[in-house]
């Protein structure tokens, strides 16, 4: 009796143990960033609900939310900015253009996503990493959005979403725009 008391014991404690160091690395994986997108009626914001989604089914302890902005310029304020801070943005080519050099240097580009009204759309990312992460955790949870948006499963939700999705370098754009672009960027 006391050695099955002694086993069950012992085997009560394995699992403790197991699920707790289970649950300690679950916790200090999951990271939640943001994306703005634009107005909640447009198009880019049905992308940027599909990005969302497609990062909670495929990454594995990333969740990207989507926020609604007022568009390309304000993204890029919030993306610049401490307190209206957002993680990625969607921005047109021709607002990034438009923007200052100190907001500039706030960001770094990743791809173009495809084509609205005309204009190429970028996603762009915060340079620093959100409070409290790493800046290699934070970099290693770029590349994985970027490969999820990369991906067949997640290319075809966001197409569903948005016609005119279609993953690119957008590296000349960037370029023309006097942003650095990202190491984890499509090249």
């Amino acid at each position: 009796m006391k050695n099955k008391l002694m086993k069950t014991l012992a085997a009560l404690a394995a699992i403790v143990v197991i699920s707790a160091s289970g649950q300690h690395q679950a916790v200090a994986a999951d990271m939640e960033l943001v994306i703005g997108t634009g107005n909640i009626k447009g198009k880019l914001f049905a992308a940027g609900n599909a990005i969302s989604i497609a990062s909670v089914l495929q990454g594995k302890g990333v969740k990207v939310y989507n926020y609604g902005t007022k568009g390309g310029k304000d993204n890029i304020k919030r993306l610049s900015k401490k307190k209206r801070a957002i993680n990625f943005g969607l921005v047109t080519a021709k607002d990034l253009g438009k923007a200052k050099k100190k907001q500039l240097k706030a960001i770094r580009g990743l791809m173009a996503v495809g084509k609205a009204k005309g204009n190429t759309v970028l996603l762009i990312v915060r340079n620093k990493a959100p409070k409290k992460v790493s800046n290699e955790a934070y970099a290693a949870a770029v590349a994985q959005v970027v490969g999820i948006l990369k991906s067949k499963k997640g290319m075809s939700r966001v197409k569903a979403a948005w016609k005119g999705y279609s993953p690119s370098s957008g590296a000349a754009d960037f370029k023309a725009a006097g942003v650095k672009l990202h190491k984890a960027a499509i090249m």
